[in-house]
């Protein structure tokens, strides 16, 4: 399967490259954080790096009802989607930029960002009061189903953070670590509008910067930028080619030919949960984490590449991390639950050194591209992804739990046993979910 897959893999990326000159490299380019375009120009073979900075996790809530309204008013509430949903992150892209920093992640509602640089805690900072003071201004602004209801919950933490650039097929950046943890940690503890930072973050702020809650945790008080913006980098001659090394060929073709449509559709997602990679880290180091993150990738590859599935982005999570992936979110195609089952019961039996739990559901995603000019993400996004997530969580490591949904529409049969019912988010019944076997 392996071979099989490799051969696929170079005939799409020769594909891509011949259409490079109709401005795919253009549209890639948006979609590749600075660092990593940088990198996989400038030391290709290089698979891991620690980075000095400070890691900023911003989550806005509210995003998933506001879709599913819009969702309902068919093309036209699809396009006023991604109006607004580039109107939220694209502002704040355009801040981030203008303090140093880049995307590193996009998570469906969720912003994973990287500062550094001279004066990168004061810049970090400085950036998250201008994201929840624009937040504020767009909110304003009516939509057709009424005016939006969003809140952002801010952490950040200052640290040395380590990252990863794995995968044979095509190289995929993996951000790891206790530090990262730290951010995400501090990105849960803060309630709606508030900036909750870390104490070495806060000792770099200066005094009287940030007040303690009652619980100790130390809230910015900031209510405007404390230092000035910097140069945005300029684009490089090299950065097509090395967007086309770490973006999966299924993706790239999509993207071939300038921006999609967004779209709605019926389609199945699955989320790949790897845990413990902190303890991993510190006991281990980075270069043999680097061995098991990508040998666990190009299981996982070539598994996607065998069933035509997109793996879309390797979201950061804390101690660990989730590949993302879609069956059908790109084209319509036959049997999409069956071809990410059975690429999951395949990876699963491959035995990676690092255990997955794995979550599968199937439902209307949104499918779409939404930043700002310089700087965009790309992805599948709705309440059909965030319940595979919930799904993911209730599996143990080496285990797939999927909706019934899913096992319905498959066109093989798997030996399945119920699990549950659980409580997700959102959803006012307990839901049962299958252990999927053989």
């Amino acid at each position: 399967m392996t071979s099989c897959g490799a051969r696929r893999a170079t005939d799409r990326n020769e594909e891509v490259a011949a259409n490079d000159g109709n401005g795919l490299g253009d549209r890639l380019d948006r979609l590749v954080p600075r660092l990593v375009l940088d990198w996989v120009t400038d030391e290709p073979d290089r698979r891991w790096r620690i980075v000095e900075g400070t890691m900023v996790f911003a989550d806005i809530s509210g995003f998933t009802a506001l879709s599913e309204r819009l969702a309902a008013r068919g093309r036209i509430g699809t396009e006023e989607l991604v109006e607004t949903l580039s109107r939220v992150f694209g502002g704040m892209l355009d801040i981030t930029a203008r303090r140093g920093g880049q995307l590193l992640k996009f998570g469906g509602d969720a912003l994973l960002l990287l500062f550094t640089g001279p004066d990168h805690a004061r810049q970090a900072a400085s950036a998250a009061v201008e994201m929840r003071r624009d937040l504020k201004r767009v909110s304003q602004i009516p939509t057709s189903v009424g005016k939006l209801h969003l809140a952002i919950s801010i952490g950040a933490h200052t640290g040395t953070f380590c990252l990863f650039l794995v995968g044979d097929l095509y190289r995929q950046l993996i951000v790891a670590g206790p530090d990262v943890t730290v951010a995400m940690d501090a990105e849960s503890a803060a309630e709606a509008g508030q900036i909750v930072v870390s104490a070495t973050t806060a000792e770099l702020l200066g005094p009287r910067s940030t007040k303690p809650r009652a619980d100790g945790r130390l809230v910015v008080r900031w209510r405007k930028a404390a230092v000035d913006t910097v140069p945005v980098p300029a684009a490089r001659a090299t950065d097509a080619g090395a967007a086309r090394r770490v973006t999966p060929p299924n993706v790239a073709s999509f993207l071939g030919h300038g921006a999609p449509d967004p779209i709605h559709r019926i389609a199945t997602v699955a989320f790949f949960k790897f845990s413990g990679t902190d303890r991993h880290l510190q006991d281990k180091g980075p270069e043999r984490l680097a061995d098991d993150l990508s040998r666990t990738l190009n299981m996982a590859q070539a598994a996607f590449e065998a069933e035509d599935i997109a793996l879309l982005h390797v979201d950061v999570d804390a101690d660990g991390g989730k590949i993302f992936c879609s069956s059908g979110g790109l084209s319509t195609s036959e049997d999409d639950e069956g071809r990410m089952l059975r690429a999951a019961r395949s990876i699963i039996e491959a035995s990676p050194p690092l255990q997955l739990q794995v979550g599968i559901n199937r439902g209307h995603v949104f499918t779409g591209e939404i930043g700002a000019r310089d700087q965009a993400a790309f992805s599948n996004m709705g309440d059909t992804v965030n319940t595979a997530a919930r799904i993911m969580a209730t599996a143990p490591p080496g285990a797939i739990h999927a909706h019934p949904a899913v096992l319905e529409s498959a066109r093989v049969r798997y030996d399945a046993e119920p699990r549950g019912p659980f409580t997700f988010k959102g959803k006012a019944q307990p839901q049962v979910v299958y252990l999927v076997g053989e």
